[in-house]
């Protein structure tokens, strides 16, 4: 790669992190800071902007660290010059820093269930071609203990082997590898992740690009790949960053202790009920985001915001319905009804099943 391509490429990186939306847990306040006057000012000239994944705002916002990258090269250039630093050794370094993140990010997430999480009652009560196709995808991994966790394991891993040179090479053919699996879910299930998934398979494609001697070997070519001798201050550093990466990345986990979201504790009367003597209403549901969903004879749905007035009585917050769970009654507009609770999860897609031989299929 050029050496101005590398310049331009490390101030987008750099741009890239500080102005990308995203929530934090430990440094959120920092960056929301950073971005406070770019958002701030795009918001007076557009007041529906949103700063969302895959949002018109986030494109901006994307565009524009692009633009600062190459106006900012020159500063760069000479900061490498005056610090003697490799601008290759620089790029490889903030690659590496955001692929560590999100790869150790996304991978814990998914160990410990809060990515890919249980359907809740009302999506697993939900006909599945009445299901919008990145619903239908997160529903089916989510209730797959196993491949989530695997999926998870192998990410972090990945993030792992970037912290040591000698396995560097090997850990960004496995982020491309990743990642590329990562964008043709997104765009194949219309996941609105597209602009992040992106981003990362092409920091992953030009990470591995700078391991130019380890690419030459693969293809037969005699090669003696350098490993850079760094001094005990930069190791210090990587690993201090890669401690402050991996706090971020589980004081979530720890803080609400939720190492297993599927056997995590949901709110007391959580679930899937039966309505018994309706006309429109057969299911009532409880979320565990303290929502009140029914569901019709007709399969539609509507949701309304509740309040846990206490252990035996919830009541959406415009009044429609209120659940006496001491006594199995639920009033929906001035009508009261049984109600049933139905054990959601023993549904053939919440079960952990595996078959060696198909004998019983056939």
């Amino acid at each position: 790669m050029k050496e101005h391509l590398k310049l331009n490429f490390i101030g987008i990186t750099l741009w890239w992190i500080l102005l990308l939306p995203f929530d934090y847990s430990l440094f959120d306040r920092i960056f929301k800071t950073i971005q406070k006057p770019f958002t701030g000012l795009l918001k007076t000239l557009d007041e529906a902007l949103i700063f969302e994944t895959d949002t018109y705002g986030t494109y901006i916002l994307i565009s524009l660290s692009i633009l600062f990258g190459a106006l900012f090269s020159p500063v760069i250039s000479q900061a490498c010059a005056k610090l003697k630093w490799n601008p290759t050794q620089v790029l490889k370094t903030s690659l590496a820093a955001i692929l560590f993140f999100f790869l150790f990010k996304y991978g814990w997430d998914k160990i410990t269930k809060s990515q890919f999480y249980l359907p809740e009652p009302n999506t697993a009560y939900t006909p599945f071609g009445k299901l919008s196709k990145d619903i239908a995808y997160w529903s089916l991994v989510g209730s797959s203990y196993s491949y989530t966790v695997t999926l998870g394991i192998i990410e972090v891993f990945t993030a792992l082997l970037l912290l040591f040179k000698r396995t560097q090479f090997l850990a960004s053919l496995l982020a491309i590898a990743v990642f590329t699996q990562v964008v043709l879910v997104n765009f194949s299930f219309d996941i609105s992740v597209k602009l992040l998934s992106c981003s990362l398979l092409l920091f992953s494609i030009v990470y591995s690009s700078c391991f130019a001697e380890n690419w030459k070997s693969i293809f037969g070519f005699q090669t003696n790949p350098i490993f850079p001798v760094h001094s005990k201050g930069h190791l210090m550093l990587r690993f201090c960053f890669a401690f402050l990466v991996i706090a971020e990345c589980i004081f979530p986990t720890i803080s609400s202790r939720n190492f297993n979201d599927d056997r995590f504790p949901r709110l007391a009367h959580h679930g899937a009920y039966r309505v018994y003597g309706s006309s429109q209403i057969k299911h009532l549901f409880v979320h565990r985001q303290h929502y009140l969903i029914l569901q019709s004879h007709q399969d539609e749905f509507k949701d309304y915001n509740m309040e846990i007035q206490s252990h035996d009585r919830y009541v959406s917050n415009d009044g429609t319905i209120t659940c006496n769970w001491q006594e199995n009654l639920v009033n929906i507009s001035g009508d009261t009804f049984r109600i049933t609770k139905i054990p959601y999860r023993k549904l053939p897609l919440l079960q952990e099943s595996f078959h060696t031989f198909s004998d019983e299929f056939h």
